[in-house]
């Protein structure tokens, strides 16, 4: 993968987030989709791990701990705790900030930082690369069906 490649797979993911997310009205993106969540909630729950994957990037830079690992489902209900009161507004607000510093965190990233799994020990051997895919556009696949339910 290059990281035009990389970019371009980022950004046509984010194009069918965006058109999925432009068929709800204000009160649809606060419609209870599943158990707890709503729409707004899902949305901040990107914007979240957007955040996380560039402040790896920053950590792993810096040569600093990566941090304790923690349970991806007790990291998601702490990221829900931390959100679910902020206004529809200011999520959307916040996740495109987050969208556009990942984008530029790649963007200023070198292709050793990105492509060459072995650069950060951290990664165990898997290229920088995958884990803001994984945190973009793979993330956003993930969460369509979610996202798309009848509200409960």
């Amino acid at each position: 993968m290059t990281r035009t490649e990389l970019l371009d797979a980022i950004r046509t993911g984010r194009r069918t987030l965006d058109e999925t997310l432009a068929g709800f009205s204000d009160a649809q993106m606060a419609d209870r989709i599943d158990e707890t969540w709503t729409r707004k909630d899902v949305l901040a729950h990107f914007g979240a791990w957007e955040r996380r994957v560039v402040a790896l990037l920053d950590r792993l830079r810096s040569g600093a701990p990566a941090g304790p690992a923690i349970e991806t489902d007790e990291l998601n209900e702490r990221y829900w705790r931390e959100d679910r009161d902020r206004s529809l507004e200011e999520v959307r607000a916040s996740e495109r900030r987050d969208y556009v510093a990942l984008l530029s965190a790649i963007e200023g990233a070198s292709d050793e930082e990105l492509f060459d799994g072995s650069h950060f020990a951290w990664t165990e051997g898997e290229p920088l690369a995958n884990w803001f895919r994984g945190n973009s556009d793979e993330h956003y696949a993930e969460h369509l069906e979610q996202l798309t339910r009848p509200a409960r």
